[in-house]
């Protein structure tokens, strides 16, 4: 049974609301979904909620409208938050992994990190420079994804591409440029890792220069495509010639 807390100044809330906004080891999530998501991958700590969880949680909290706002990041939340905690960072397990070269806006991230694991692209390696999975608009745009995908960090651009020849990845690096060829019927190699670069400047150099292959989306009326579109829509076409 959970325990029931009134007040906004209980210790247990005080200590949840200075997560707020901050990509720890430990931060805040809100929605039904994203608490039920971070439960079944094993990330949930503590919930505060205004009912009974669905599921099975010794460390709930059954609170007031106003300690849920106290919590919450948005300004009409839905009626719960939990506490989540990092993921251990696991070894790759995947034969198809997608990296973000420098990738800045959260918004992108999350919606990446999304259609990755809607296509398999179970493991996710974020070069320097990228910003953190972390980030409050991307933990809310991945819509839980963060908690089901195998999240990999390398300190240098060497060191990602190190780890990922190590493991026999065929990397596959997308730019708008005459090298590239166009992605529509493109035959994926069994093992590949998709590199999707900065939002303005795109894959760096170093990354361009040490790819094996380069592609690029055929389209009209207009030169480039959001990030978050260009990565998902090459995510799917990599998707369906690899089964489900």
């Amino acid at each position: 049974m959970s325990d029931v807390i009134t007040s906004r100044t209980n210790p247990k809330v005080k200590a949840a609301s200075l997560l707020k906004g901050k990509p720890g080891e430990t931060y805040l999530i809100e929605g039904f979904h994203l608490v039920e998501m971070a439960f079944e991958n094993g990330c949930l700590s503590e919930v505060f909620a205004l009912e009974e969880p669905s599921f099975p949680f010794a460390n709930a909290h059954i609170v007031t409208p106003e300690i849920i706002e106290k919590l919450a990041s948005t300004s009409h939340p839905e009626p719960i938050v939990g506490v989540a905690k990092r993921k251990g960072e696991a070894p790759y397990a995947c034969h198809k992994a997608v990296v973000f070269d420098r990738i800045q806006d959260p918004g992108n991230i999350g919606t990446l990190l999304r259609s990755a694991l809607a296509f398999g692209f179970e493991d996710v390696l974020f070069l320097p420079g990228t910003c953190s999975p972390f980030n409050p608009k991307a933990i809310q745009a991945s819509q839980g994804a963060i908690f089901a995908l195998n999240l990999h960090f390398a300190a240098s651009i060497e060191e990602g591409f190190d780890a990922l020849r190590e493991r026999g990845y065929r990397i596959i690096g997308t730019a708008l440029s005459e090298k590239s060829v166009p992605s529509e019927g493109h035959v994926y190699p069994k093992q590949f890792a998709l590199i999707l670069g900065n939002e303005g400047r795109g894959v760096c150099e170093f990354a361009l220069n040490h790819c094996d292959d380069l592609l690029k989306i055929s389209m009209q009326g207009i030169d480039s495509l959001n990030v978050g579109v260009a990565g998902s829509i090459l995510m799917h076409d990599a998707y369906a010639p690899h089964g489900r």
